[in-house]
């Protein structure tokens, strides 16, 4: 099991092979990288909704379908789920 130990104020040291050094960012590049991180999320939220509205898209034209067939085939296609 890895243990930490803490060199000075602005790096963290993992005793054994990893090193993990952790640097004081300029104010600037974090603002640089939130908003990066906000154009990903965007893009994700976007592709999200997308396949969101396709996904009831498509059952809605399943739903059609059956129906259609149920109608011109007079087959019940659909389970008839009864009350308990």
């Amino acid at each position: 099991m890895p243990q930490f130990a803490i060199g000075s104020k602005n790096r963290v040291t993992l005793t054994g092979k990893i090193k993990v050094v952790c640097q004081k960012v300029p104010p600037q590049q974090r603002i640089l990288e939130l908003e990066e991180q906000v154009k990903l999320l965007e893009k994700q939220k976007a592709r999200a909704q997308y396949l969101a509205e396709r996904a009831d898209k498509k059952a809605i034209l399943f739903d059609i379908i059956i129906d259609l067939a149920e109608k011109e085939y007079n087959i019940p296609i659909r389970k008839n789920s009864k009350p308990k």
